[in-house]
């Protein structure tokens, strides 16, 4: 047999051991943005159960680069001060005017507040009023309303630190010390850096939910979710009186971990203190092992669930793909130099499900589908190769 004549057997063979699943490819529509820019698309629990593979993809079909929103893309930034003045306004208060250079490919509002951090220089004790206004483009300064950390004060040094949070949306910024009591502090240096608290990127979802008792085990209580989610805390009154205490906890079928987080309930006292913190667990089931004595009277599951940033433009009709491999994308997304997220713009939301045309199949493995007739058909490829073989070896001894 030649060669040639092998091509057709071997192709065979190869399709019957390397065959593709797509059986499970779906795809989902999202909302149009009403807006282009960096656009959120919040996970419900049936997708979040998939985030492996999935991707996005555009009114095309090509795969659009998208990056999972996590509290590392918002660090704070510190920023470099543009013509800062330190020194007294015309009525004599302390004051300090700044604006803020922008790192490259930035603008302004890149995150939710810029943070103040002064050195002051005063006689204690002094209590002042933190009266704040900022510049718009082409505009005059505008005073806030009620400008967060209003006010500054210090007891006892002669000197300290203190910061204050203002929100970004100008170009120059205002300061004043206005004095309630005592002498307002000299503005000796200033620092500013850009947040966004993890808070305002993703709302949390809160779920009650009934503990029981694990059967057999006394001090062990357990939540079930009706489906999988992804569980970052827990609200947990105590039956009173129960004093400070700590507790563990499980997920699924995990071990046991202390948590972090004391919670107590004393009415008495009208102190109690309820959130735990877990650590963000795609699970189903929680389990609590609390000292002795302690009873838990009412929960709260709190989940977070993962959302999706992804640069998209106004009127585009996107689509997320499940089931399959993922579709890379070209570049990388994270090598931008910010992330710019509207926090005022409201979050996509995920259509129903559909069959996806343009989905990958997943490949399985073979031991995953592993067919009666394969190993007679392997088996037979084995003998044509060694007929062939032989043949090939007669036919060079007989020249």
């Amino acid at each position: 047999m030649k060669p040639a004549r092998l091509a057709p057997l071997l192709v065979l063979l190869t399709l019957a051991c390397a065959k593709e699943d797509a059986t499970g490819l779906r795809r989902r529509a999202i909302a149009a943005p009403t807006a282009s820019g960096w656009a959120r698309l919040p996970l419900d629990a049936a997708a979040q159960a998939e985030t492996k593979g999935l991707w996005i993809s555009d009114p095309a079909g090509r795969s659009v680069p998208f990056l999972v929103a996590r509290e590392g893309l918002w660090a704070p930034q510190p920023l470099d001060l543009d013509h800062p003045v330190l020194g007294t306004d015309g009525r004599g208060r302390p004051s300090a005017e700044f604006g803020v250079k922008l790192p490259e490919g930035w603008r302004v509002g890149e995150r939710a507040k810029l943070r103040l951090d002064l050195d002051l220089e005063g006689d204690a004790p002094w209590v002042a009023t933190v009266e704040a206004a900022r510049q718009r483009p082409g505009g005059a300064f505008l005073a806030f309303d009620a400008p967060p950390s209003a006010h500054l004060y210090d007891l006892a040094p002669s000197s300290r630190r203190a910061h204050l949070d203002l929100p970004w949306d100008g170009e120059r910024y205002r300061i004043a010390l206005r004095a309630d009591q005592g002498r307002a502090p000299r503005i000796r240096g200033l620092r500013v850096s850009a947040e966004t608290g993890p808070a305002a990127l993703a709302p949390e979802q809160a779920l009650m939910t009934a503990l029981e008792p694990v059967p057999d085990r006394a001090r062990e209580w357990r939540l079930t979710l009706p489906q999988a989610d992804r569980v970052v805390g827990l609200d947990l009154t105590l039956t009173p009186p129960a004093a400070p205490l700590r507790l563990e906890a499980a997920l699924d079928d995990g071990a046991f971990e202390s948590l972090p987080e004391p919670v107590w309930n004393l009415p008495a006292l009208g102190s109690s203190a309820t959130r735990l913190s877990l650590p963000p667990t795609l699970a189903r089931r929680v389990t609590l092992r609390l000292p002795a004595g302690a009873r838990p009277e009412s929960a709260v599951v709190r989940i977070r669930r993962q959302v999706l940033l992804f640069p998209a433009e106004a009127g585009q009709a996107y689509a997320l793909h499940l089931g399959g491999e993922a579709r890379p994308a070209p570049g990388d997304l994270g090598a931008l130099p910010s992330s710019r997220l509207l926090l005022a713009a409201e979050p996509l939301a995920l259509g129903p499900e559909g069959p996806d045309p343009d989905g990958l199949p997943r490949r399985v493995a073979s031991g995953d589908r592993a067919r009666p007739w394969m190993p007679w058909l392997a088996g037979a490829a084995v003998l044509v190769l060694a007929l062939a073989a032989w043949r090939l070896m007669r036919g060079g001894d007989s020249v």
